[in-house]
């Protein structure tokens, strides 16, 4: 009863005062505030409410007390209210209007209320996390990249609260970017660099921390919900399962045999096999009926290899002959060698329209509810030609470029042709893939920008961004925008580069920006000379002459000069640095690999050693400027031809 009382008591205080009035929380390095959760507060409000002391304490020195609203005792002070309370229903703060992910942050003299719906929409549980971002973002706090060096936070001992009234619902639903982990294409590069998984993981792991409660990177951008689609390449299995006793089920090769080349789990199937697609539906009826929760079933097809797609009559019907032009290949070991054969065909996107829509009549039969996720990629990414999808099918759109202007352009015609033939439909893209044999700078962010505003707002209803390669020097303006624009697709580019290099950079903003607009344009220079889809071939460090190298060198001393004795700012410009000598070192690899007068090996050597030395210091002290060990994957096993041998990894 004690108690409620105070909570009445409180919620008249505040009730009954003047609006208008910023809210005290920290003077002069003072506590003036208490953070107040519910007796039972969410996950996402628990975090919060942390973050939220954590980052004052970094700002001011003082410590804010977290209380639960049972144990309130003599409460002073303004009010934090983090999370749904009785309090905050006492003061008649709903929830009315918000949605999944949503925000509300409300002041009045002496509060401030920062919540969302939590779990009460499991979807996107972390609604109060994303307020409690956003509020921080209002006292000047900003997070370029993972780890203290990207964080930033404002050192002011006194910290007040303007009055706010912000209700937000992000637009776009699901809102990923796939976070680069291990793998083994990523131990792969590993062994190149001489290094160990441990040492990987030991090096991440303390580049990415802040040193204080944070959601990390992703957390903080407020990136998050989800679809609760069920994705991704579906028959991995199939070939291993199937194929002895079914070897119909399987492509018919040009050669006429059914035989798949390559891993188990790329093999392709016959789209139009009856038998197939009956097995197909049984199973995937079978996955929703163990889970009545479950909302959706992938039935995406395994991604490429070297066996090519079904030539069997039955499929070969389905493909209308003013389909899109394509190109097809195989591996054919018929004469006791392999060969890779290539053949032009056309889209294979009606006959992956025919299967997908065969599959899903059958099963929504069974659960008329659910959805099956089928992919627009590879050589069924053009739109049907004739074909419509079943309402029930959510299509992932793969197909967009940044390194093809021609690319991008008939990516969004895609789009809108493939909005007309499905009811939903989701944006996977792997355009942060750009590069990534390389890791060298691009900078893509006013198409991002242009691109996501217009998805929007033609029926894109989630993201699912391959991926975040965490190329922090080079790719890290992209990241920062893309997941700004995620969360509010409506925001001016400009106006977040700006954002971006004043908080990071300070005095150096003006010759910061400079740089990073200067690499944007060196990136649309490849987009425009790129025709079709060439762009897969382009090698985005061509334009990282010596000379252009030397240009972007003179900025960066700009900077510094700009940054004077502001360590931190210095500190982020030698960061960039990092990013830049790194690329100048993968050109001069690149032009060597592409001299066809067999370029002298001890020089070649002597490069090759520089370069691999330069890749090692980042690896150990400045982590997350570039992924070299993903880079070493990429383009490593090229260095071969240069008479490059491989150190023996660490024990």
């Amino acid at each position: 009863m004690r108690t409620w009382c105070v909570l009445v008591g409180l919620a008249a205080m505040i009730g009954s005062s003047a609006r208008g009035a910023e809210v005290l929380l920290v003077d002069k390095g003072q506590p003036k505030a208490v953070i107040i959760l519910a007796a039972t507060p969410s996950s996402a409000a628990r975090q919060a409410a942390e973050m939220v002391r954590s980052h004052l304490r970094e700002m001011s020195g003082a410590t804010i007390e977290i209380r639960r609203e049972n144990d309130l005792g003599e409460a002073s002070g303004a009010q934090i209210l983090i999370g749904q309370s009785r309090l905050t229903e006492a003061l008649g703060l709903g929830d009315a209007g918000l949605r999944p992910g949503g925000i509300r942050i409300k002041t009045a003299p002496g509060m401030v209320a920062v919540y969302g719906l939590d779990d009460k929409t499991p979807t996107d549980p972390s609604g109060t996390l994303h307020a409690a971002t956003v509020l921080l973002e209002r006292l000047g706090c900003r997070y370029l990249w993972p780890g203290h060096l990207g964080k930033i936070v404002p050192t002011r001992p006194t910290v007040a609260v303007d009055e706010l009234d912000i209700t937000y619902n992000p637009a776009i639903i699901q809102r990923r970017i796939r976070s680069l982990g291990y793998s083994d294409r990523l131990q792969q590069g590993l062994d190149r660099l001489g290094v160990t998984k441990e040492a990987y993981e030991r090096h991440f792991r303390e580049a990415t921390d802040p040193g204080f409660a944070d959601p990390g990177w992703f957390g903080w951008q407020c990136l998050g919900g989800s679809m609760n689609l069920r994705a991704g390449h579906a028959f991995g299995d199939y070939w291993e399962a199937y194929h002895q006793q079914h070897p119909e089920w399987f492509a018919l090769q040009p050669n006429g045999s059914r035989e798949h080349v390559g891993g188990p789990e790329r093999a392709r199937l016959c789209k139009t096999n009856p038998e197939l697609i009956a097995t197909i539906v049984r199973e995937k009826i079978a996955e929703l009926d163990a889970d009545p929760s479950r909302p959706s079933v992938s039935i995406s097809p395994n991604d490429g290899g070297p066996s090519t797609f079904c030539m069997c009559d039955r499929c070969r019907q389905l493909d209308p002959a003013e389909g899109r032009k394509i190109e097809l290949h195989y591996d054919d070991r018929s004469g006791g060698r392999t060969e890779r054969k290539y053949f032009d065909y056309v889209s294979l996107t009606d006959r992956m329209c025919w299967f997908y829509n065969a599959v899903a009549e059958q099963v929504v039969r069974r659960h008329p509810d659910a959805l099956l996720v089928a992919d627009a990629y590879s050589v069924y990414s053009a739109p049907p030609v004739r074909a419509k999808l079943h309402p029930n099918i959510v299509v992932r759109f793969v197909p967009m470029t940044y390194l093809s202007d021609d690319g991008r352009r008939r990516a969004r015609e895609d789009w809108d042709a493939w909005a007309a033939a499905a009811r939903l439909i989701y944006f996977r893209p792997n355009v942060l893939n750009g590069g990534r044999r390389d890791g060298t700078p691009l900078v893509v962010v006013h198409k991002l920008a242009e691109d996501l505003r217009y998805l929007a707002s033609h029926r894109m209803v989630g993201t699912d961004f391959d991926s975040c390669l965490h190329n922090w020097a080079t790719h890290g303006l992209n990241y920062y925008v893309l997941a700004k624009l995620l969360w509010n697709p409506e925001q001016d580019v400009d106006a977040l580069i700006d954002d971006y290099c004043r908080s990071g950079f300070g005095p150096a903003a003006d010759a910061v920006k400079r740089y990073l607009l200067r690499i944007e344009e060196l990136t649309d220079s490849i987009a425009r000379s790129t025709a079709g889809d060439d762009f897969k071939e382009v090698d985005v460090t061509a334009p990282y002459t010596p000379e252009v190298v030397d240009e972007f060198r003179g900025l960066l001393s700009d900077a510094t000069r700009a940054a004077g004795d502001d360590e931190p700012v210095c500190a982020r410009i030698e960061f960039l640095r990092q990013g830049l000598e790194f690329t100048a070192g993968q050109a001069a690899v690149n032009r060597l690999l592409a001299d066809r007068n067999r370029p002298d090996r001890a020089e070649a050597k002597k490069l090759l050693e520089e370069h691999h030395r330069r890749m090692r210091e980042i690896f150990d002290e400045h982590h997350l400027a570039v992924n070299v060990a993903y880079v070493m994957w990429g383009s490593g096993a090229y260095w071969k031809r240069l008479g490059w041998q491989w150190p023996e990894p660490e024990k």
